[in-house]
């Protein structure tokens, strides 16, 4: 059953209400009333005025379908088996359309109507439904083609599923098992996740992954299909083995001087057209004292293929262990930059929550210059807070995004705490303006929900604010939208 429900909340009594800032710039402001909280994840559509929120509580999971446009508010009816969601270009559609991972297939959704239908059958690594979770994974792939293609990983092996002209799927049974770890009485399973590049030159786009400490690829042929067996890389890059990761102190393992290198992404960092690796060499001195470099190895295009050299050719150093790591174009320069919150976990920082329930976050910038490399020390360091609640076993993150206000390419730095937005346009000299622009904005407790998008096609970026049941009782279970005019 859908149930439909239209509640607009006002602004100072207005529907919408205006705030002009600098550089001509309006940001236009809707809230939303939802039926339960905006705690699980955010989808837009693309090409259509689509924004799907899902949330659940202890006993239950909601989907709901906000329409950008009219600002009406539908409430979706889940298929029972689906577990995760996305978006994915479906044969005989013209748009993005919603498609869902079920513990027994992929499912597609027709919207705004809420109409479901199963696409595929098929056993995953998820085969247990959780019945109060549902959240957005992209389990969608990119291979080349018009249309989308799904990676489903089971348990000995994973399946690629590549999307033909008339809706049918081509199968592949990839040798690619999950990878288990046992922590005590607890099993966990973990999928390998798929890096999509031109490994050999052909021009056609394979799937490289990491398994025991080795690069493998399963490549494409001429006619699309792959090989379900995969080819070992030569690549002369550090990867540890699965065994040297294990980290158990019920392993005897000794911290003390450990070196452990993972591979954290793989995209065309230097604007060159060919992917690059980004590695992350974590370097331990004991248990709580880590620091990681984050290593660029730039990708060479031969006639043997894709190669790579066996040290970094630029790199970035963090003093802390980051709470996240972000990689984008921050300047619209083309090559790509870091940005990275941390805070040091000391006897200060410790004093410090106990007496004001808060702890000061670094977010530190690091900017690629134009020969393709990261100085030593941070570009930029600008200052947050993070709430800590001892007595609810929760810090919450402040309202830290970049986002294309202007539509010109160059991202304003937003910081939003204490109800309280701040906004710091781009700078040529420093990347962002000294002095901020400030708005009177309540914004989420936890904002690392919030969701940057374009919601209206304009070019200009747009944000969404969730908010769940533990957030102010005005806002409670409401869904915020900050238009870029």
């Amino acid at each position: 059953m859908i149930r439909k429900t239209l509640w607009i909340g006002l602004f100072a009594l207005w529907l919408c209400s205006d705030l002009a800032i600098a550089e001509e710039l309006t940001l236009e402001r809707v809230q939303l009333q939802l039926e339960h909280p905006a705690n699980g994840s955010l989808l837009k559509l693309p090409g259509q005025p689509y924004l799907l929120v899902s949330g659940f509580n202890q006993y239950q999971r909601w989907l709901s379908l906000i329409n950008t446009v009219d600002f009406t508010v539908t409430q979706l009816e889940i298929p029972a088996a689906a577990q995760f969601f996305s978006k994915a270009t479906l044969a005989g559609f013209e748009q993005p359309q919603l498609v869902f991972w079920g513990i027994d297939g992929l499912y597609q959704m027709r919207l705004p109507d809420g109409q479901y239908q199963r696409l595929l059958e098929l056993n995953s690594v998820h085969r247990v439904l959780d019945p109060v979770r549902l959240r957005q994974r992209n389990f969608t792939l990119d291979l080349g083609g018009e249309l989308t293609d799904f990676f489903i990983p089971d348990f000995t092996e994973s399946y690629l599923l590549r999307q033909q002209a008339d809706g049918s799927f081509r199968q592949y049974r990839l040798q690619l098992p999950s990878r288990i770890q046992s922590w005590q009485s607890s099993l966990d399973y973990q999928p390998r996740r798929p890096f999509v590049l031109d490994s050999n030159g052909s021009g056609r786009q394979d799937l490289v992954v990491v398994e025991d400490g080795r690069f493998w690829a399963f490549l494409q042929a001429d006619d699309g299909s792959f090989s379900e067996q995969p080819t070992a890389l030569d690549w002369p890059v550090p990867l540890s083995t699965e065994r040297t990761l294990d980290q158990r102190i019920d392993a005897g393992r000794s911290y003390q001087g450990l070196q452990l290198d993972r591979l954290f992404d793989v995209q065309d960092m230097n604007g060159d057209g060919i992917p690059d690796l980004v590695m992350v060499r974590e370097l331990l001195a004991d248990a709580l004292e880590r620091n990681n470099e984050y290593r660029i190895h730039f990708g060479r295009m031969t006639e043997q293929g894709l190669v790579f050299q066996a040290e970094p050719d630029t790199r970035v150093k963090t003093d802390n262990v980051p709470i996240d790591v972000v990689i984008g174009d921050f300047n619209g320069n083309g090559r790509q930059d870091f940005y990275i919150p941390n805070t040091n976990i000391g006897v200060g920082t410790i004093v410090r929550v106990l007496l004001r329930g808060n702890a000061n976050l670094d977010v530190d910038f690091f900017l690629m210059n134009e020969q393709g490399r990261y100085a030593s020390r941070a570009d930029l360091r600008q200052q947050a807070r993070v709430d800590v609640s001892i007595s609810n076993v929760r810090f919450d993150l402040p309202l830290f995004q970049l986002a294309d206000l202007a539509g010109t390419g160059q991202k304003h730095l937003l910081v939003g705490e204490s109800g309280r937005l701040r906004l710091y346009s781009p700078d040529s000299g420093r990347l962002f303006s000294r002095r901020s622009e400030r708005l009177e904005l309540d914004v989420p407790r936890d904002s690392s929900r919030v969701l940057i998008t374009d919601l209206t096609g304009n070019g200009k970026d747009d944000l969404v604010l969730p908010f769940d049941a533990q957030d102010k009782s005005e806002h409670r279970n409401q869904l915020h939208l900050i238009f870029s005019r």
